[in-house]
C-alpha cells in the first residue's frame, strides 16, 4: 500500500518564504553596502596615495617619467634620455620603506598633497592630487609630482692646453671650454720654462656613460686619464716614450746618489751635477747636510724595489716623473732600518741636458 505524500502545511510554507526574503533582502542591503563602502573608499584620497606607494614599491615607476623634471641634453636621443631616466626612478625608489604624511600648507580637500617618507624620513618629493572627471564617482589621479628629478650629470674635463677632446670621437669645440688657467704644480720651475696651461671643457646633462678621450698638444698622444670622481675627469699630460727610454737609468742613479746623501753615506757634490743650480732643489737638497742626523753609516746603503713611473710631459723641455724605492741602511756596524720612499722629480732641459729644478717627497 502506497503512502499518502503529507503536504507541507500553509504555515510552513509562508515560513520558509518569509525567511528567502529576508535572506535575499540582506544579500542585497549586504552587497549594496559593500559596493556602497567600496565606493565611498575609493573616493577618498588616502585610497589614492596608498595605491601610489603600492605601485612604487612594486617598481611600477615607468609611469612617473611624465611628472620628473629634467634637462635637454645635445648627447642622448629623446629615448636614450627616457631610458637613463627610468633607470634612476626604479633605482630610486627600489629597496626602501616607502610612507607619507599630508603636505602641512599645501593640503587642500580640492587638492591633497602628501609628502613621501623614505625609511622613515622625509624627502623632497609632494604627490598632489585632482579629481579625474573622466571615472565614474570622481576618483582622484595625480595633478603632478614637485621633487622628482633627474637632471643629469654635469661633467668637467681638464687637459693640458690645446689638446684635442673627444666625446664618442666627435671633438669638443671651443664652446665647451669654460678656463683655462696654469698647469698646479710647476711653481718652483715656471720661470724656467714656458710654464703650460690645463683648460677644462664642461659639459652639462649627460645621462648614460660615453667614452671621452684626449690627445695631447706635443706629440699628438692619448693621455690618460687620472682622476675620475663627481664628475670631475682631470687627464694628465702625454708620456714621451723616448724620454722614458732614455732617462730612467739615470733617475734611477740619481735617486741612489740622493739616497746615499741623505743618510749621510754620499756627498752633495756627487749629487749636485744632476741639479739645475739656482732651483728649488738645488737649495733644498744642499741644505740638507747642516741638519743631517746620520753620523756612524759605515756601508753603502742598498735599494730594493725601484720602480720609475708616471711621466709627464709638460714642455718639450720639462717633464715629471715618480720614482718608489726601499732604502736599506746599516749603522753601528749591525743595525739596520728600512725607508720606504716615494719621491716626484721634475726635470727641466739645459743644453741637451736634463737636470733636477724640483722634487717632492710624497706620502
Amino acid at each position: 500500500m502506497i503512502d499518502k505524500i503529507k503536504k507541507l502545511p500553509l504555515f510552513w510554507k509562508i515560513y520558509w518564504i518569509v525567511i528567502a526574503v529576508v535572506m535575499t533582502g540582506f544579500i542585497v542591503l549586504w552587497v549594496w553596502m559593500w559596493s556602497s563602502l567600496t565606493t565611498y573608499e575609493n573616493t577618498r584620497p588616502e585610497h589614492a596615495i596608498k595605491n601610489f606607494i603600492k605601485q612604487i614599491e612594486s617598481e611600477k615607476t615607468d609611469s612617473l617619467l611624465e611628472y620628473t623634471k629634467t634637462s635637454d641634453t645635445p648627447y642622448e636621443s629623446e629615448d636614450e634620455k627616457n631610458e637613463a631616466v627610468k633607470a634612476y626612478l626604479k633605482e630610486y625608489f627600489s629597496n626602501a620603506e616607502w610612507t607619507y604624511t599630508k603636505k602641512s600648507g599645501d593640503y587642500t580637500d580640492a587638492r591633497p598633497a602628501y609628502q613621501l617618507k623614505k625609511d622613515g624620513e622625509k624627502t623632497g618629493i609632494v604627490v598632489f592630487f585632482e579629481k579625474d572627471p573622466e571615472k565614474k564617482n570622481k576618483q582622484w589621479k595625480i595633478e603632478s609630482i614637485d621633487g622628482l628629478e633627474c637632471m643629469g650629470t654635469d661633467y668637467e674635463i681638464t687637459v693640458p692646453k690645446d689638446s684635442v677632446v673627444t666625446i664618442d670621437g666627435t671633438t669638443l669645440g671651443s664652446e665647451y671650454i669654460t678656463k683655462t688657467e696654469e698647469a698646479k704644480g710647476l711653481t718652483n720651475v715656471s720661470k724656467y720654462i714656458n710654464a703650460p696651461q690645463a683648460t677644462t671643457y664642461t659639459i652639462n646633462s649627460v645621462y648614460k656613460e660615453h667614452d671621452i678621450k684626449a690627445k695631447g698638444p706635443l706629440y699628438g698622444s692619448e693621455l690618460t686619464l687620472i682622476s675620475n670622481e663627481d664628475g670631475k675627469m682631470d687627464f694628465g699630460f702625454e708620456v714621451n716614450n723616448g724620454i722614458v727610454t732614455d732617462n730612467e737609468s739615470r733617475i734611477k742613479d740619481i735617486t741612489k746618489a740622493y739616497g746615499n746623501y741623505i743618510v749621510n753615506y754620499g756627498k752633495f757634490s756627487d749629487l749636485s751635477p744632476y741639479v739645475l743650480s739656482g732651483t728649488y732643489a738645488y737649495s733644498y737638497l744642499s741644505k740638507i747636510s747642516t741638519t743631517n742626523i746620520w753620523f756612524s753609516i759605515n756601508q753603502e746603503p742598498e735599494y730594493f724595489d725601484m720602480k720609475v713611473f708616471n711621466y709627464q710631459s709638460y714642455t718639450k723641455d720639462c717633464f715629471s716623473c715618480e720614482v718608489s724605492f726601499n732604502e736599506k741602511v746599516t749603522y753601528d756596524n749591525d743595525n739596520t732600518i728600512e725607508y720606504p720612499t716615494h719621491i716626484q722629480y721634475i726635470f727641466v732641459k739645459r743644453s741637451d741636458k736634463w737636470y733636477v729644478a724640483d722634487l717632492t717627497i710624497m706620502k
